[in-house]
């Protein structure tokens, strides 16, 4: 992929990730640290709900569609159809245990989808495919497929491992709908570059509240354009 990498296979230089994570809109970034910060003690229901209310209106997926009417006004969540609460029921109880294992490794959170093992990398990310694949058919409205919805709401609730793919990154960037095949490519890109530019990613988000998949969320939005 070329999203750390640009068409001849260079490396993005370090100064450009800074500056592009630096200038991004300001509501997304506000909305990502809220997420990751509230989501550090662990992932309940109160917390998901708060999370997934506050992330899909940033990402205009409240307008229409199933999500639609969801707002976070106040710290407090509004569901008014139950969409996300359908979200919780298919994913929390998932989510919780991936969480609960994460949390048993002993390792940064910001770097645990690189830091791990790879035969664990691989346990986690395969089961993170089965929990997407499973919210798939509760987003899944009249005209959207249920593939970018999903993405954020799992986002919403492990964004230490995972990460939300818009409309374009599914159809163009990425080209594959297998979600967990996403998250592999997005470690070992990571782990290229770091080993290539000899700097860790993270670094280059000085915000306490950020993760690797957070970062490279950016410079995917980033790789649509060019």
């Amino acid at each position: 992929m070329n999203i750390l990498f640009d068409a001849k296979g260079n490396p993005i230089p370090r100064k450009h990730i800074e500056t592009c994570v630096r200038e991004f809109g300001h509501g997304y970034r506000r909305t990502v640290q809220d997420i990751i910060a509230r989501s550090q003690p662990g992932i309940t229901r109160d917390i998901f709900f708060r999370n997934v209310a506050q992330l899909m209106p940033n990402f205009k997926m409240t307008r229409r569609g199933c999500f639609n009417g969801v707002k976070y006004e106040q710290g407090c969540a509004q569901d008014p159809k139950g969409q996300i609460a359908n979200c919780w029921s298919v994913c929390g109880q998932d989510a919780q245990k991936i969480r609960t294992f994460l949390a048993q490794q002993n390792i940064s959170r910001r770097r645990i989808i690189v830091d791990m093992q790879a035969t664990l990398r691989g346990q986690v990310i395969n089961d993170l495919r089965g929990t997407f694949n499973s919210l798939i058919p509760v987003c899944m409205g009249k005209v959207a497929n249920g593939l970018v919805a999903s993405s954020k709401v799992l986002f919403a609730a492990l964004p230490e491992i995972a990460m939300p793919v818009d409309t374009i990154q599914w159809r163009k960037l990425f080209q594959t709908k297998d979600y967990g095949d996403i998250i592999a490519m997005m470690a070992d890109e990571i782990m290229a570059w770091e080993k290539q530019i000899e700097h860790l990613l993270d670094t280059c988000d000085p915000s306490p509240d950020s993760t690797l998949p957070s970062i490279y969320n950016v410079m995917a939005m980033k790789a649509r354009h060019r």
